[in-house]
Formats: structure tokens, sequence, C-alpha cells
């Protein structure tokens, strides 16, 4: 093999330094990074129900805005028809 018995002897060591290395990072970087990040996601998707209601409602005026002028149409085509 391409490794000599000293350094099959200290790969377990070397193995285990660096996966205690990634469990650290992992628990004190990512873990902290995590929560973080999750509370940015529920301030984003708060924002976005927000201006999704916004336009909600400005859909709502322009639909009424529509129905009232329609309205006014049929009214005057009415009109149109009843006079001589």
């Amino acid at each position: 093999m391409v490794f000599g018995a000293g350094v099959r002897k200290f790969l377990p060591y070397v193995n285990f330094v660096v996966a205690s290395s990634a469990l650290v990072f992992q628990t004190t970087v990512l873990y902290p990074w995590h929560h973080q990040l999750d509370a940015g996601f529920h301030i984003l998707k708060d924002e976005q129900a927000g201006m999704l209601k916004g336009y909600h409602e400005v859909k709502i005026q322009r639909f009424a805005e529509l129905e009232r002028r329609m309205e006014g149409l049929e009214r005057r085509m009415q009109v149109c028809r009843d006079e001589p």
C-alpha cells in the first residue's frame, strides 16, 4: 500500500480530529446562524404577506371601479334604448 505502518497508525487520530473540528464548527457557527436565518425568513414572510394583502386590496378596488363604470354604461345604454 502507499501508506506505511506509521501513517496507518495515526490515521484514526487524524480522522477523529477532523470529525471533532467539523462538529465544533457545526455547533458554534452553523447552528446559531440557522436561527438567525430562520428569524430573517419569518420577517421576510411577514413582509411578503403584507405586500400581498395590499396588492389584493388594490385589485379589489380596481374591480369595484370597473363594476361602477359598467353600471354607468349599462344605465346610459338603457337610456339610449328608451329614447325614441
